[in-house]
């Protein structure tokens, strides 16, 4: 075919082409225009649906209220002609009374049914006459714990003439539903009516009617949008058609015109293009005739360098930027492409571990998008911060990262560089807890270790995937240390605090023995960094105080994230916002970790977690033995009560 047949039935399809995008379109816009119609008028049912569900609702158990409290008023009138010239009475003849008990005990319907009933009781909450016979001669007080909101209203009742409200119950599905309670005073005796109802009763058949209703408004609604989007899509398909006609014809004139003015020069170039294709880019084409064909022409023939400089150059950088996330190794790789080579060498750095403490029971019942949501807002300001700092960050799992300073390029003072960025990202949290708290999501706290050591740093894995990593034991080390820190705290090693010593501002000394690591370690808490850094971290409230009396608690021993024993007999004697003091009875070992449960009076554990470890086990009288725990994890509900706690001590 030549270049000119070519050019023409190019332009002829380009103009189908424009024509079906042009159908298309329109069968799009249409379909658009239909789903918003549709949309809008099934929000709008939905609206008027959930406003007439309302007002139905608060209608019908008004009603039902007022029918109660008529009935057990009604009853108690009637009651009155019958009982009220009696000054005794005795319970077994009154339960064997049928006129009594039909008109104490009876039905309460509504036109779909039972909706509860009425009974009898007296002035002490004695059950004179009810719909279950086993419940009669019972006392309503024996069912106070179960259900608090009920036995309010009877005890009411003892000193009022008339009674009503509302108390929750669980029905056989274990759904929470309500129950609404008429009580009213029998005039010259020691007995009330009581009528009870569920008083969704009232208002579910209701419910129901309006939303089948609505269902069938938003069926006709979307019959009627499709019938009229079937008619505006045909309609547009013919205007589409008739001026995809049009430019048809236009277009094949225009081909032709101009196939004629390019197929002689074309064809040369054709021929060059050829031999490009078969990798020959040393290719050269005349460059002569229009303009545009002489300026295509120099352009063809400069191709050839230029291909092969864009390949090499494009391959280079996607190797690189598919390996590398670092800003200082990206361009360290950019300067020398010999840095990509496998291998590494023995550099001293710092290395700074992260994590967020109890995130995992944080997250628990939030959606996936939720979690995801708090964890970039976190990794967002906790990465500029790293960034600011001249860290590279090596590794994020979940809410955790792993940082080091010093390498690929050299840091000095990457001792103190790391120190401040750890205090930056603790400071930091404040701002991300103020974020959070506006839009509703929990407080989080984070935990910081930092240690500095010799280590292998480089290029690791192979030629399909690389990563730029550290390795070495001042890894795993770090690791420990970040195990160690509590909320809100940055501890750093015994060498890393040798190198910033004159700079630093210290808290706590831990000594502590670890996992995999011989001997005693010294654990340094850092509070501030002096200039010119000039941090500061807030000040808690660390010192023990002694409490007024023991609190009990539950302690639990952890053992690989896994609870492997719980000691119930455990009270607290001191307490901070960092640590505590107990004594129990059983078995600890130091640096043990546990979660602590704290209890309210009648036994019942208080919502909130705290996790710590044990630092410190010496014996107590009675066969005790006092420990004392560092919180590492205190849960938003647990932080409030201790600091309740606190501030009455």
């Amino acid at each position: 075919m030549s270049i000119r047949t070519s050019l023409v039935l190019s332009y002829l399809a380009l103009t189908i082409l424009l024509t079906l995008g042009m159908l298309a379109g329109a069968d799009w816009v249409g379909e658009r225009l239909r789903e918003n119609n549709q949309a809008f008028a099934e929000e709008g049912v939905k609206n008027i649906t959930h406003a007439n569900l309302q007002i139905s609702e608060a209608v019908m158990k008004k009603h039902g209220e007022f029918t109660v409290e008529d009935t057990a008023e009604d009853i108690a009138r009637e009651l009155t002609y019958i009982l009220g010239t009696k000054k005794t009475f005795d319970y077994a003849v009154l339960r064997r009374d049928p006129k009594v008990r039909r008109i104490a005990v009876q039905n309460l319907m509504t036109p779909d049914g039972v909706a509860g009933y009425t009974d009898l009781l007296d002035i002490h909450g004695v059950a004179v006459l009810h719909p279950n016979r086993q419940v009669e001669g019972k006392n309503f007080s024996q069912w106070k714990d179960e259900f608090p909101e009920m036995w309010k209203l009877v005890e009411r009742s003892f000193t009022q003439p008339k009674v009503a409200g509302y108390y929750s119950f669980l029905d056989r599905e274990n759904r929470i539903r309500e129950k609404f309670m008429a009580l009213a005073r029998v005039p010259g005796t020691p007995f009330i009516v009581a009528a009870a109802v569920n008083i969704d009763e009232y208002f579910l058949p209701t419910h129901a009617k309006i939303k089948n209703a609505a269902e069938e408004v938003k069926i006709r609604a979307s019959q009627a949008i499709g019938q009229f989007a079937a008619e505006m899509d045909w309609k547009a398909k013919i205007a589409g058609l008739i001026i995809g006609a049009t430019m048809a014809v236009v277009g094949l004139l225009f081909g032709m015109f101009f196939a004629d003015k390019l197929s002689h020069p074309l064809v040369t170039l054709q021929q060059g293009v050829k031999e490009i294709g078969e990798g020959n880019f040393a290719v050269n084409v005349p460059e002569k005739g229009a303009r545009e064909v002489v300026d295509l022409a120099h352009s063809f023939n400069d191709l050839g360098q230029q291909l092969t400089d864009y390949i090499a150059k494009r391959d280079f950088i996607r190797d690189t930027f598919g390996r590398y996330v670092t800003r200082e190794v990206v361009q360290r790789l950019l300067e020398s492409e010999e840095a990509l080579a496998l291998g590494g060498e023995t550099r001293e750095v710092t290395i700074l571990m992260s994590d967020l403490r109890g995130f995992t029971a944080l997250s628990t019942g939030m959606t996936p998008e939720g979690i995801i949501s708090l964890l970039n807002r976190y990794l967002e300001k906790m990465i500029a911060i790293l960034v600011d700092y001249r860290a590279v960050i090596d590794e994020i799992q979940g809410d955790g990262i792993l940082a080091f300073f010093g390498a690929p390029e050299t840091l000095p003072e990457h001792p103190a560089q790391a120190v401040a960025c750890a205090l930056a990202m603790q400071a930091a949290m404040e701002e991300v807890n103020a974020n959070n708290a506006g839009e509703g999501l929990p407080h989080l706290e984070m935990g910081i270790g930092v240690s500095s050591g010799a280590v292998v740093v480089g290029n690791i894995g192979s030629e399909l995937r690389t990563k730029y990593s550290v390795v070495g034991s001042p890894v795993n080390f770090t690791s420990r240390i970040e195990a160690m820190a509590g909320a809100g705290q940055v501890l750093i090693s015994e060498d890393t605090y040798n190198h910033v010593r004159g700079l630093v501002d210290t808290g706590e000394v831990l000594k502590a023995r670890m996992k995999g690591i011989p001997g005693t370690v010294t654990l340094y808490e850092v509070l501030g960094l002096g200039p010119p850094y000039n941090l500061k971290l807030a000040k808690r409230q660390e010192a023990l105080k002694p409490l007024p009396e023991r609190l009990p608690v539950h302690l639990d021993r952890i053992r690989d994230k896994v609870v492997v024993a719980t000691l119930a007999l455990a009270w607290l004697t001191h307490l901070s916002e960092t640590s505590a003091v107990a004594l129990f009875s059983g078995e600890l070992a130091e640096w043990e970790d546990v979660r602590l449960h704290l209890l309210e009076a009648g036994g019942r554990v208080l919502p909130g977690r705290i996790y710590g470890k044990v630092t410190a086990l010496t014996p107590a009288p009675e066969g005790l033995t006092q420990v004392t725990v560092r919180f590492t994890s205190v849960g938003p509900e647990a932080c409030q009560k201790i600091r309740e706690i606190m501030g009455q001590v």
